[in-house]
């Protein structure tokens, strides 16, 4: 029986050393200096980044690989307060003359409540910064609410475990409404990042 233990116990160191030794680290490196893209081949009632946010006072500027972000922005979308919003995320590479799903991708039922809370990834990279934090948790921004930001740089390191990520992703964010009822509301919004990742080790 001890020897079983034994046994088993070295079996899982095992396997955790594989994971960990298998483990890149890469760094997301946007094409665009403004961040953002569009998403392609969209109706009219996919809104992009400005549907999403008034970034009149919004500053993006780049140095070398590193963005630089700063002032404050408006909440635009025309949702209401009860509404569920449904976020997901997807990472695509484009292979030859086309853009094709990868198997990277999440996607979060009901954003608002969970939209500053810390163990999630967008808080470590977004929601941080926003000094007046405190006016939306549990909840999304009122239309017409500004956030206020602390000048940050947006360094997007990743680690992945399988095969090395090489060539030219986009990241797609989709964000959809629904009802109280669960009806989708009318308007829905789109943002594409774009760029290359860089291995670190």
């Amino acid at each position: 029986m001890l020897f079983r233990s034994t046994f088993l116990y070295s079996e899982l160191f095992l396997i955790s050393f594989i994971r960990i030794s298998n483990t890149l680290k890469y760094l997301f490196v946007p094409e665009n200096d403004e961040f953002f893209d569009n998403c392609s081949n969209q109706p009219s009632n996919v809104l992009n980044i400005h549907g999403l946010f008034d970034m009149s006072h919004f500053i993006i500027r780049r140095q070398d690989d590193i963005i630089y972000m700063s002032g404050n922005s408006t909440y635009n979308w025309n949702i209401q307060p009860l509404d569920r919003v449904e976020v997901s995320f997807q990472l695509f590479k484009f292979d030859r003359i086309a853009w094709l799903q990868t198997p990277f991708g999440m996607t979060i039922r009901d954003m608002c409540p969970v939209l500053f809370d810390e163990p999630q990834y967008w808080y470590k990279y977004w929601t941080k910064y926003i000094t007046n934090k405190d006016d939306f948790k549990g909840k999304c921004p009122d239309q017409g609410k500004n956030l206020f930001y602390e000048p940050f740089s947006l360094n997007l390191f990743i680690e992945l475990t399988g095969l090395p990520l090489n060539g030219r992703y986009k990241v797609v964010m989709t964000a959809k409404a629904f009802s109280p009822n669960n009806e989708e509301r009318e308007t829905s919004i789109c943002v594409e990042v774009e760029g290359q990742f860089e291995r670190l080790n």
